[in-house]
């Protein structure tokens, strides 16, 4: 144990025997969890956990997972990581925030948008001990060992029910960011706010960058699904008698996402026609 005593306490309560890899992937879903949970909260620090089984028994199983912190750069030699940052406050805030993350499935239809497939497959690990036994609950808490005893900061408990509902809802979760990763919108309106006359090769990022608002209200780099949609569009661009910027291209795209399921790039996979902004009006071309 630390210094300090901080950690926190997975505690897994069941009536029926745990299969070895739900109980080992318990830990290693939380313990991935605080991992990216301090690169993406405090990024100036570095994280560094360890699970220790503290107590196995006839329907409980407790295990504590101390963390040791330390900055990234600055860091003097012979510094603990609690002298440079409150660690139990770490602790205590990566708590509350997997509960809010992984509270959203427990119930039909929730959702963590922040969370990516490798979140989703964390939070599945965290639950399958607990969805596998009709009876039992789970437990994780924040804690410190004070002059007078154990103190929890923060905590909160999961029974069957929620976990089988959280899976359910992972999974789900997961194929809709899985069909977000190969989608195709027809007769949609890109705008280009940074287009280019120049060829490309297809697939290949070019610089030009548009904006399709009724799919994402930033502006996105755009992408040719092949040679014929980049040069529809190249012709197109050079036929415009007007200010480009004005222009509304009427396409088919296939819409490039990120692991997140957010777009990130447009393909451009044909271009039906162009409009004018200011009247809505077919351009000569």
């Amino acid at each position: 144990m630390a210094g300090d005593g901080a950690h926190i306490r997975i505690k897994l309560a069941t009536e029926e025997p745990v299969a070895l890899n739900d109980f080992v992937g318990s830990f290693v879903g939380i313990g991935s969890q605080f991992d990216k949970f301090v690169a993406r909260d405090h990024p100036t620090i570095k994280a560094d956990s360890e699970f220790f089984v503290k107590e196995v028994r006839a329907g409980c199983i407790e295990a504590d997972l101390v963390a040791w912190v330390a900055p990234i750069i600055g860091g003097l030699p012979g510094m603990s990581a609690v002298d440079m940052i409150d660690r139990v406050q770490i602790l205590t805030s990566f708590v509350s925030d997997l509960q809010e993350r992984i509270g959203n499935y427990f119930k039909p239809g929730g959702r963590d948008p922040r969370a990516t497939k490798s979140d989703l497959a964390d939070y599945h690990k965290a639950v399958a001990a607990i969805a596998r036994d009709p009876n039992a609950s789970g437990v994780i808490e924040a804690a410190v060992f004070e002059s007078d005893g154990r103190e929890v900061r923060s905590a909160f408990r999961f029974r069957s029910i929620d976990a089988q509902v959280a899976q359910r809802e992972i999974a789900e979760h997961r194929k809709e960011i899985e069909a977000r990763l190969d989608e195709n919108q027809t007769r949609v309106l890109l705008r280009f706010v940074r287009p280019s006359v120049e060829a490309s090769k297809p697939g290949k990022k070019g610089g030009e960058r548009g904006v399709i608002e009724s799919i994402h209200k930033r502006a996105l780099p755009v992408l040719y699904a092949s040679d014929l949609a980049e040069q529809r569009m190249h012709h197109e661009k050079l036929q415009l008698a007007g200010n480009i910027f004005r222009a509304l291209f009427d396409v088919d795209v296939n819409i490039e996402a990120g692991v997140s399921g957010r777009p990130i790039a447009y393909r451009i996979m044909q271009v039906h026609d162009v409009l004018d902004d200011a009247g809505d009006e077919t351009l000569d071309l």
